[in-house]
C-alpha cells in the first residue's frame, strides 16, 4: 500500500471526521425514531447545512448507521400519502 501525501491524508481524514459525525447523528435518529419520517434526500440536506458534510460523506453515514442500527427498513422509500377523497372545488367565472 503507497503511502499518502500529507494533503491526501488531510482530506482523508476530513471525509473520515465529516463521515463519523453525520453517522452519529444519523443513528441517533434512527435509534430514537425508529419509524423512518423523512426522506433520505430531506436528511441528506440537513446533514450538508448541519455538519458541512458531502454528499458522498453523507451517503457512507447512511450505510453505516443503517448497519449499525439494524434499521433496514430506512433503505425502502416513505410510504404516499393517502388520498382525502375530498373533490376540489372549481370557480369558474360568470
Amino acid at each position: 500500500m503507497r503511502k499518502l501525501t500529507s494533503h491526501a491524508r488531510a482530506s482523508y481524514d476530513k471525509a473520515e471526521a465529516e463521515r463519523k459525525l453525520v453517522r452519529d447523528w444519523l443513528i441517533a435518529l434512527m435509534i430514537t425514531s425508529p419509524q423512518k419520517n423523512r426522506t433520505k434526500a430531506d436528511l441528506c440536506a440537513e446533514a450538508m447545512l448541519r455538519f458541512r458534510a458531502s454528499k458522498n460523506s453523507f451517503d457512507a453515514a447512511w450505510i453505516g448507521a443503517i448497519a449499525e442500527t439494524g434499521n433496514t427498513h430506512w433503505y425502502d422509500p416513505l410510504p404516499k400519502a393517502k388520498k382525502t377523497g375530498k373533490a376540489r372545488r372549481v370557480h369558474r367565472a360568470t
